[in-house]
């Protein structure tokens, strides 16, 4: 299992839905009090940025219902994992910012995806963001 700066992920992921008593990531979004905005953000799927001590995650309107629940998951990784960190500035302003984060956020969604089992394999094959992302996301999960 890999380990958040001492923090297992999987374990925070369980906490968190035990927590809250939920799996669906836009009701653990409203219990957090992170604001979701869907606007069409052009070629980004999404991001997470904190302004003020307000956390907001923006997805783009232009995605399939499924992507927007993978992009979503990913997201929420980034403010439960990341919250103090400027991620956005980091992606925008070094040219080597490491996939370390990336790579934490995608397993904290792939955990919290386990949830979506009754997908079928043709919804997940059609969505937006395709199957590479998946299977990239379903690398982190064992089951």
């Amino acid at each position: 299992m890999r380990k958040v700066r001492g923090k297992n992920i999987k374990l925070r992921v369980k906490n968190l839905i035990e927590k809250y008593n939920t799996r669906n990531p836009y009701e653990l979004c409203r219990r957090l009090k992170i604001t979701i905005i869907c606007r069409d953000l052009g070629k980004p799927k999404g991001w997470f940025q904190k302004v003020l001590r307000r956390k907001y995650i923006f997805l783009n309107e232009k995605l399939d219902e499924y992507s927007k629940l993978i992009v979503l998951c990913h997201e929420l990784g980034h403010a439960i994992l990341h919250n103090s960190e400027k991620i956005g500035f980091m992606k925008m302003n070094f040219l080597n910012y490491t996939s370390e984060l990336e790579n934490e956020a995608n397993e904290f969604g792939a955990e919290l995806m386990k949830f979506q089992e009754e997908v079928s394999y043709e919804v997940a094959r059609n969505c937006d963001l395709g199957l590479q992302v998946l299977e990239e996301m379903k690398r982190y999960v064992k089951y």
